[in-house]
């Protein structure tokens, strides 16, 4: 088994590095060949290369299942045989195949054929044997059970290939996906029924339906493994379009250098969006670890000026921050405690979420203002005909990570700044989340009750958010000019049912002393303390709300 598991491996490798060797060929090709061919070519070595990629990947699990039990059974066996080979080398007992152990017969004294010394002897051997073989019975049972799993383990990773046995007309799909790709029938829409329908498919069928939608991974409901997949696909095939001057995705080779170093950047990160296409800009959207199994979820809607190309890599290092901090209050709880005893041990992921065109333009001294150079910009930010486009989008979303997550019961948390909260705002009105965080906002475009004709201060209906009393918290830093002058209705500082976070300087409960947040952008932002990165009073707080642990916050006096 060991030395099947060595030979398959290094087979396995040789085969990698062959499909390695046609795609970059193919691409190489690309730099020179154009036109509705080379474009087959390449969408022909794509599918070549996921299916290959599938099967290595179920290929290099077989090798590791019989890697594994070798070890595990050629324990058993060394223990089985030192038993018999030293242990009991030269007692004169015999095993039979069953594991029974014998002990030689004690000859008799001829002068005391029944001498008490004879059968003490006899006693002591007939021990020694019934010793040897609990041991040895204990050993082969062992050693039969693991053949049982080993095989079961073995016959279920070899059904994964089953997918890839070839026909005259190609890999298998059945009637409902090939109905998809042939345009007869449409994949669901809703995220939880796309998720259902998903989880029965085989390996060669997502290829098939990636190969029909290469934004395949852009699907919300997908599993979070699928859905970083298939987009690192894309994203490794646009890249390679981008760096040679596809006038297609040339003007987005910034962002998608961006993607690319930010993941390369942060191992274990997971590609959730990856988008050149639907939009003015390029759109990502990036989470520090897995959403569908951690138990607690945020999704990071950022604002004005904020794009790929520019801000993707910092606002990870943001998140992973908070996470950190996020992670550490709930690894310190007390399994015992009352209220948060259940969440000792849990972890959280917050999402990195640019997945919608945003205002972009030059700000002035004034962070209000705009540079007349930039009107568009202006234009942008001043409307919410953006927030409005992209909410749709981001509620999805959250219904996305909702569906694919393990457990349903899953702390799911909106968190919007800026031009984002305005988005959020909007988007936690057309679905439900656990808790809502907006900081630095110019408001949540919630209509008034009296008509948006005659708006009056205090007069939005709070309970259009979908969202449950005593969850919903604001921030605002003392001297952020947009927070402090609401384009998209009341600050929600002014609003009922948001509990106020503090902004100010604070010594939270862990004896760090915290900096403030003042200013617009200051809020998830690090600074040093004591020589070490350490979140403000701000970070301290989006930390605890995500985290679910909201008595851990510092609210306003």
């Amino acid at each position: 088994m060991l030395d099947f598991a060595t030979d398959l491996g290094k087979q396995n490798d040789s085969f990698v590095t062959k499909v390695d060797a046609m795609e970059a060929s193919v691409d190489n090709a690309m730099n020179h060949w154009k036109g509705e061919g080379a474009a087959a070519a390449s969408e022909k070595a794509m599918a070549h290369k996921l299916h290959s990629n599938h099967l290595a990947t179920a290929i290099d699990s077989i090798a590791e299942k019989y890697n594994t039990y070798g070890v595990s059974l050629g324990d058993t066996r060394t223990a089985l045989i030192r038993i018999l080979d030293v242990e009991m080398n030269g007692s004169g007992m015999t095993v039979d195949d069953d594991g029974s152990v014998h002990a030689p017969k004690v000859p008799s004294d001829p002068d005391h054929p029944n001498s008490a010394t004879t059968a003490l002897n006899q006693q002591v051997l007939d021990g020694q044997a019934s010793g040897y073989e609990s041991r040895i019975k204990a050993l082969l049972t062992q050693f039969g059970d693991g053949e049982t799993a080993a095989a079961q383990a073995i016959t279920t990773e070899l059904q994964t290939l089953s997918g890839y046995e070839t026909k005259p007309d190609g890999e298998p799909v059945r009637s409902n996906v090939q109905d998809i790709l042939d345009g007869k029938a449409q994949l669901p829409t809703d995220p939880k029924k796309l998720h259902d329908f998903w989880e029965t498919l085989t390996p060669a069928e997502k290829d098939a339906l990636y190969e029909k939608d290469q934004y395949l991974g852009n699907r919300d409901g997908l599993p979070s493994v699928d859905r970083d997949h298939y987009n690192r696909e894309k994203l490794d095939d646009e890249l390679t379009r981008a760096q040679n001057g596809d006038p297609a995705v040339k003007d987005k080779l910034g962002d998608l250098q961006a993607i690319r170093d930010t993941l390369d950047k942060n191992p274990g990160t997971m590609l959730l969006l990856m988008d050149t296409q639907t939009g003015t800009m390029a759109h990502a959207a990036i989470s520090v670890g897995n959403p569908d199994t951690a138990a607690n979820v945020s999704v990071h809607a950022p604002g004005l000026n904020t794009n790929v190309k520019n801000s993707l890599g910092g606002m990870v290092d943001e998140a992973k921050a908070v996470k950190t901090l996020a992670d550490d209050r709930l690894a310190k709880l007390d399994p015992k405690d009352p209220k948060y005893g259940q969440k000792a041990g849990q972890t959280e992921v917050p999402v990195v979420w640019i997945g919608s065109d945003l205002p972009q333009g030059k700000l002035t001294a004034d962070p209000t203002e705009m540079d007349h150079t930039t009107l568009s910009g202006a234009e942008d930010v001043s409307s919410d005909k953006m927030a409005k486009a992209g909410a749709p989008k981001l509620a999805s979303f959250y219904d996305g990570m909702r569906a694919s997550h393990d457990d349903s019961s899953v702390h799911l948390t909106a968190v919007g700044h800026s031009y984002g909260s305005v988005m959020t705002g909007l988007a936690v009105q057309q679905t439900k989340v656990d808790d809502l965080l907006v900081y630095g906002s110019p408001g949540l475009d919630l209509p008034y009750k009296h008509g948006n004709w005659w708006p009056v201060s205090g007069d939005q209906e709070v309970s259009k958010l979908e969202v449950p009393d005593g969850h919903r918290y604001e921030m605002t830093g003392g001297n952020d000019k947009v927070a402090n002058l609401p384009r998209f209705g009341d600050n929600p500082r002014t609003l009922p049912g948001f509990t106020h976070l503090e902004t100010a300087p604070h010594t939270t409960v862990d004896g760090v002393n915290r900096d403030g947040a003042s200013e617009h952008a200051d809020y998830p932002r690090t600074t040093k303390v004591d020589g070490k990165d350490q979140l403000r009073t701000s970070g301290w707080n989006i930390a605890t709300i995500v985290a679910g642990l909201p008595d851990e916050a510092v609210k306003k006096p």
